[in-house]
């Protein structure tokens, strides 16, 4: 085989590790989705405040109102809107209320929010509230504000139509809408934040510095990822619609069509930010494999994370009575634990392939030729089975929100149907991924078996590249947790 078509398989390999790391390495999927509106409120002295006004997905806010016992009449009472502000508005003062407020150069405090108001409008949950600033016109340079959750739990919608300003004097104001690529999370989610000009002279309407196309245009993987999102919220839609019909007609069509979409829901979701497949590329491209071993591992990192969250939400509301605050505490308490044992189950494989190498033992495939296959010794699928389960262990919120939504419904047995539905589709992308790590190693290995030297080498270099790899990966997921805040 010639030497181009040599460097092309080994490029796959590596194109196959570097595209799970792309769209792999956020320890989470988006599962709420909020629609967010903006309103500038400006008079002579400057920006006095910004007023938001966010709309949640039909299926968190069912899952929310009942976990507080509220309906939309109850909600509008006095007591409803202590309730709902206490329990599920307060606690994000921890995330700024997902809000960036920059100033020339500097970012501003969010301050605590004023007029909270929560409602219901066409079955979604509605939060409206302002967020103080007091800047002195003079001051106002360089102004910008994005509403994002770096955590990818929220994915948060800026409508762009929905820009609005409240204006008392004098005061102009221009604006314009551009991606925050500074701020840039999961390598490829790009908030969009609005930057303002601000004049306080009557009739100079204020410019705005112009960029390029280039700098305001997404890439190909962020418009991936837009679409997988926008067809997550499609999905949502349509899980949230026949889940209420469920609860009137049990046994139907719009209980297959509830199985059938959480299937879709689980494909696509598995596309987006998850460390699953970036485990499972590292593993296979660093440990001999086969297409069976490929699909046990995506298949039983998805049960186990599914099963996991049918496990918590089941203690925290049928045992603890905590609802969807116990399950994010098990959830907080599991990311930290799930992370360090997936680091130390790297670090146990990096130092098995060094210490194989140093014995000169590390070769478990013969090169091409020799007739021996790439077949795994039997502890292969006990390291396969224990990987999967460490990286499957934090409970998946989608899941966990599917339930909550069920259990509000009364139908907590379609709800359970739907996440083991959800989990196939999730462990058919996932192992689709595995598939494609153990056909790029085979691929590789055998193009390069005709060069024994060159074989060694590069075995010995995939053993430690993807060794290294969960561990690293593993270390930086621990490190970023909640632990350590």
């Amino acid at each position: 085989m010639n030497q181009f078509r040599k460097a092309t398989l080994i490029f796959i390999i590596w194109a196959t590790l570097g595209t799970s790391f792309i769209v792999s390495n956020a320890s989470a999927h988006p599962h709420v989705y909020v629609d967010a509106a903006l309103t500038f409120v400006l008079d002579d002295s400057g920006l006095a405040a910004i007023r938001q006004n966010w709309t949640f997905d039909e299926i968190f806010s069912n899952a929310i109102l009942s976990d507080l016992n509220l309906t939309p009449t109850l909600l509008a009472t006095p007591e409803g809107q202590a309730t709902i502000k206490d329990g599920a508005f307060a606690y994000l003062a921890n995330y700024k209320y997902f809000t960036f407020i920059e100033n020339n150069g500097k970012q501003l405090p969010v301050q605590h929010p004023e007029n909270f108001k929560a409602s219901v409008n066409e079955g979604r949950l509605i939060y409206d509230f302002t967020i103080p600033l007091h800047l002195p016109i003079k001051t106002i340079h360089a102004f910008r504000v994005a509403v994002f959750d770096e955590e990818y739990y929220t994915d948060i919608l800026l409508l762009k139509d929905e820009i609005r300003f409240e204006i008392d004097g004098m005061v102009q104001v221009s604006h314009v809408i551009r991606p925050a690529k500074d701020h840039t999370y999961w390598q490829f989610i790009v908030p969009e934040a609005v930057h303002l000009s601000v004049s306080g002279t009557p009739g100079d309407v204020p410019s705005l510095p112009a960029v390029s196309a280039e700098e305001d245009s997404p890439g190909p993987i962020e418009h991936l990822m837009t679409r997988v999102r926008d067809i997550q919220k499609i999905l949502t839609l349509k899980l949230n619609g026949f889940g209420m019909e469920i609860r009137k007609t049990p046994i139907g069509s719009a209980l297959w069509m509830f199985l059938g979409f959480s299937f879709l829901y689980g494909i696509v979701h598995a596309i987006g930010p998850g460390h699953g497949k970036t485990v499972v590329c590292s593993y296979f491209l660093s440990n001999p494999g086969t297409f069976l071993s490929g699909a046990i591992m995506g298949n039983t990192i998805t049960f186990v994370h599914m099963g996991s969250a049918a496990v918590a939400v089941g203690a925290a509301y049928l045992v603890f009575s905590t609802g969807m605050g116990g399950f994010a505490a098990a959830s907080r308490a599991l990311q930290p634990a799930s992370y360090a044992l997936l680091g130390i189950m790297g670090l146990c494989l990096l130092i098995k392939a060094v210490r194989d190498i140093f014995r000169g033992g590390i070769l478990m495939e013969a090169p091409c030729g020799t007739g021996k296959s790439d077949t795994p010794a039997k502890p292969h699928l006990r390291s396969v089975l224990l990987v999967s389960f460490i990286t499957g262990l934090i409970p998946c919120p989608g899941a966990a929100v599917i339930l909550a939504f069920s259990i509000g419904q009364d139908i907590l047995w379609a709800g359970m149907g739907a996440i083991i539905s959800m989990a196939i589709g999730m462990g058919l992308t996932t192992t689709l991924f595995a598939w494609a790590a153990v056909a790029a190693r085979s691929a590789t290995l055998t193009v390069s078996g005709v060069n024994r030297k060159f074989f060694n080498v590069l075995y010995a270099a995939l053993s430690l590249c993807g060794a290294a790899g969960i561990t690293l990966f593993g270390a930086v997921l621990f490190m970023s947790s909640n632990v350590w805040h």
